[in-house]
């Protein structure tokens, strides 16, 4: 019996081999995914679907992260949501904790440690998760 309540996630971020690598293990650990390459495509197909997840990049040209989670938490208000951010060339300010002050539940430094994101997506996925 499966008791997992995650099992669709849309996956948002503009560089290929990030989305292609988290796509990889997002897949073996048994969920769906959907992976798009900018937030307004990620926005659009939510519009259509349903995720149970979405797990996005802050930093990106088409509709940044923060925009996303804004948006997400106006259309979907318990969309869960895991922000990720390896910084920018442009900006130096660590804008994490303003992803959680919008509504994040999660947020994670790239790069990514794999084990660390399934824990963050299992915690979310328990019974009790915010």
């Amino acid at each position: 019996m499966n008791t997992r309540h995650i099992r669709k996630i849309l996956l948002i971020d503009d560089d290929t081999s990030v989305l292609n690598s988290l796509r990889r293990v997002l897949e073996d650990a048994g969920y769906t995914v959907q992976a798009v390459k900018n937030g307004r495509q990620g926005m659009q197909w939510l519009e259509q679907e349903k995720a149970d997840l979405i797990i996005t990049d802050i930093y990106m040209d088409v509709m940044d992260g923060l925009e996303i989670v804004t948006a997400v938490k106006k259309s979907h208000p318990g969309m869960k949501l895991i922000v990720m951010s390896g910084g920018s060339k442009l900006m130096s300010a660590d804008v994490l904790p303003i992803a959680k002050a919008l509504g994040a539940n999660r947020t994670l430094q790239k790069p990514l440690d794999m084990d660390v994101l399934l824990a963050a997506i299992a915690e979310l996925d328990a019974p009790s998760a915010v």
